[in-house]
């Protein structure tokens, strides 16, 4: 099979060679065809609002794109690895079956911009779940809070007793932090929200006229990517914005299993999960473990791993567009699902999640509020210090 960048079909290149090059994008891309769809469509449109393609040719590709659509949604669209990518393999399925309406589907469009488009709307997609994601956990984290009021909780500091909170102060923490994440996830889906269709090769184009406010009203954008330098530049670094914001909540997830894996231990037994939430053992027939809150801890170093991956190949490019951006892609898919699925559970948890009220009780000792018993002698007349000191020879 010819290759798009081929200019003869006798031109011969090595299979190891394209192996290594190609790598799993042919398999990565199954995510981003309705993606790139999106994109395609929105630049036949304009292709035809300059004079390039006429109605009927625009109708043909209207309807082939359709039809590619409705392929991937069932799974059955498929991309070779000869194709390398999914901007190949739609392109061949429209000419192949539209002709000359086909071959014009590229015109004014590079690889690079087109990739960058679909990226983009990919992206953008994945920040709207993510945000409705991390809200509906706020919701259940909020209505475990209320169910909760009242019920008393340790304190801790160095990992020891140290003064009177509760349940619902320690959910609610939880709630206040998620919802500055919030903010940075929102700021992150503003910053990316730019067009960069039409940019090509990373130079722009000078001949053809490309109406790129037009592309970005049909595919929603809030504006231009004016600069078609910058839009090279913004490949891999975009992508690493958006998992730095996901991150701040990931790290909040990450403490949320931690403290509920000490908290749920029988040494404290302050909170469990039903038994479909916890698994058994293969040679202690007693032993109920909470795998999936350690799983949950562990996937934070995973997913900021998949994010340091993206800076490590991005930080040192030279300016325009470089194959290496190309390595990105893998881990940037790989995060945002890896932080949909950990939101998900997490949401799961504390819905299900049981005070052990009893517990939680008892554990509140004497202790707790010995700062108290300082602050009413403090009341009385007595320095903070000298208080400080009669309390403290009591314990």
């Amino acid at each position: 099979m010819q290759k798009l960048w081929q200019k003869s079909s006798k031109q011969r290149f090595d299979r190891d060679v394209e192996d290594y090059t190609v790598g799993e994008d042919y398999l990565l891309d199954r995510k981003l065809v309705l993606f790139d769809v999106e994109g395609s469509l929105a630049h036949a449109r304009m292709l035809k609002k300059i004079g390039i393609l006429t109605t009927s040719e625009l109708k043909k590709l209207e309807k082939g794109l359709a039809e590619i659509a409705s392929l991937a949604h069932a799974g059955k669209f498929s991309i070779k690895k000869s194709q390398e990518d999914c901007h190949t393999a739609i392109e061949m399925f429209l000419t192949k079956k539209y002709g000359e309406a086909g071959k014009k589907i590229h015109t004014g469009r590079s690889r690079n911009d087109q990739i960058l488009v679909t990226l983009r709307l990919y992206s953008k997609a994945k920040l709207r779940e993510a945000q409705k994601a991390i809200l509906g956990l706020i919701q259940a984290l909020k209505f475990k809070s209320k169910k909760c009021r009242g019920i008393p909780m340790p304190g801790y500091t160095h990992m020891q007793r140290a003064m009177p909170s509760s349940v619902s102060m320690w959910l609610e923490s939880f709630v206040e932090s998620l919802e500055d994440d919030l903010l940075l996830a929102k700021a992150v889906a503003k910053i990316i929200d730019q067009n960069p269709l039409g940019s090509a090769a990373g130079f722009g184009e000078n001949i053809l006229g490309l109406d790129r406010k037009f592309t970005s009203r049909l595919l929603g954008f809030a504006r231009v990517q004016k600069n078609p330098m910058y839009c090279a530049l913004s490949r891999g670094k975009f992508e690493w914005m958006v998992l730095q914001a996901l991150s701040q909540i990931m790290f909040d997830l990450g403490k949320f299993a931690s403290d509920l894996l000490l908290f749920t231990t029988k040494e404290f037994d302050f909170f469990s999960l039903p038994d479909a939430f916890r698994t058994g053992s293969s040679i202690m027939p007693q032993k109920k473990n909470y795998d999936v809150l350690e799983l949950m801890r562990g996937n934070v170093g995973i997913f900021t791993g998949f994010q340091y991956q993206i800076q490590e190949v991005i930080k040192n490019l030279p300016s325009g567009y470089n194959r290496d951006f190309q390595l990105t892609k893998e881990p940037y898919l790989k995060a945002l699902r890896l932080f949909l699925g950990t939101a998900k559970i997490a949401t799961s948890v504390a819905v299900n999640l049981v005070a052990r009220e009893k517990s939680l009780r008892a554990a509140c000792s004497k202790e707790l509020y010995a700062t108290d018993e300082v602050y009413r002698l403090v009341k009385k007349g007595l320095s903070f210090r000298e208080a400080y000191r009669k309390i403290g020879l009591e314990f």
